[in-house]
């Protein structure tokens, strides 16, 4: 049963109880994610890695469609991506290369909240509109419309829109900006609004250093984490939204979960193989190390830098994607 593909599988799994049985047990409820590095030169034609954690394995790929561009966003399987210094836009699938343009914006930073193909996808953008005097453009496109919705608010702060780490969660989206400002964008409402979170002196001390370097900003359970790479380990901290709107540190992994880390997009899995469980996968966006931390032992994989390269030029994009079950398929 297990040498099946999932089409026979299923197949399979309907013809007895015995058959459902065994079906079921060699299922895995969740994907783990590929590390995508995408390297950036035109001379490259569009070179790719994707590395496969569970087998320490890489496959190289051309993906000519995205020669000299860059990554927004990465979810259920697509990648949003920006031509280099243009308005440019549009989603892409490396594993069934289709692409989907947008209408041109200019975005600094950008995520969308589901798969393209789905008509509640919403695209959200950000941009500086006047940085001297704090003033952000919000941009959002949904599926059916011909152009962008643009919207100027005004910061508490100076908000680095292209250092911006942005989640959707419970229908909005929290946008943290580079110095650990967070706003909060409803959609619904075309709300903005800012929070001057509170920060214990312990925490303080471990964002000497901006937000952008070596932080990771994801939803896990309805709950908003981050999580700084900063030290001899990680540390992770909710966000508490019951009136304070502090950050709480949270001491263990009780629920084997495994987080897939990156600059512009991260995730959480469930209901992986035993050993992948447990574990933190970490990268920077033009880093091209993976690092991986073990929760239950406490320690780095040796080899690995537990501080990531900050200023480190290199021709490099990459992010994590959810690849498709049958995911040889494809490559």
């Amino acid at each position: 049963m297990s040498r099946l593909i999932v089409k026979d599988s299923i197949h399979a799994s309907a013809v007895c109880k015995a058959w459902y049985k065994s079906s079921v047990s060699i299922q895995i409820k969740s994907i783990h994610l590929l590390f995508m590095k995408l390297h950036l030169s035109s001379r490259t034609k569009g070179s790719c890695e994707l590395y496969d954690p569970s087998q320490d394995t890489t496959h190289t790929i051309e993906f000519p469609e995205l020669a000299s561009m860059r990554v927004y966003y990465s979810k259920d399987g697509w990648l949003l991506m920006q031509k280099k210094r243009s308005s440019e836009m549009f989603f892409f699938n490396p594993f069934t290369r289709t692409l989907i343009n947008l209408p041109t914006c200019y975005n600094e930073s950008a995520i969308f909240t589901c798969a393209p193909t789905s008509s509640s996808c919403l695209v959200f953008g950000l941009t500086n509109i006047d940085i001297n005097r704090n003033i952000v453009g919000v941009n959002t496109f949904r599926f059916g419309e011909i152009q962008w919705t643009t919207t100027h608010f005004i910061s508490h702060e100076r908000f680095f829109a292209y250092y911006n780490k942005i989640i959707f969660s419970g229908g909005l989206f929290y946008c943290l900006g580079g110095f650990g400002s967070l706003a909060v964008f409803d959609p619904s409402k075309h709300t903005w609004n800012s929070h001057c979170l509170k920060y214990d002196e312990d925490f303080s001390t471990s964002t000497k250093i901006p937000i952008w370097f070596g932080t990771y900003f994801l939803e896990i359970k309805r709950d908003i984490f981050l999580l700084r790479n900063l030290g001899e380990k990680p540390r992770v901290f909710r966000l508490n939204r019951d009136g304070d709107w502090n950050w709480e540190e949270k001491e263990k992994n009780k629920d084997w979960l495994t987080i897939f880390g990156a600059s512009c997009a991260s995730e959480f899995r469930s209901d992986l193989a035993n050993d992948m469980k447990n574990k933190l996968f970490l990268t920077e966006s033009r880093h091209p190390m993976v690092t991986t931390y073990f929760f239950d032992e406490g320690k780095y994989l040796p080899g690995t830098s537990c501080i990531p390269a900050c200023g480190r030029k290199t021709m490099i994009e990459s992010v994590w994607i959810e690849p498709p079950k049958q995911c040889l398929d494809f490559i």
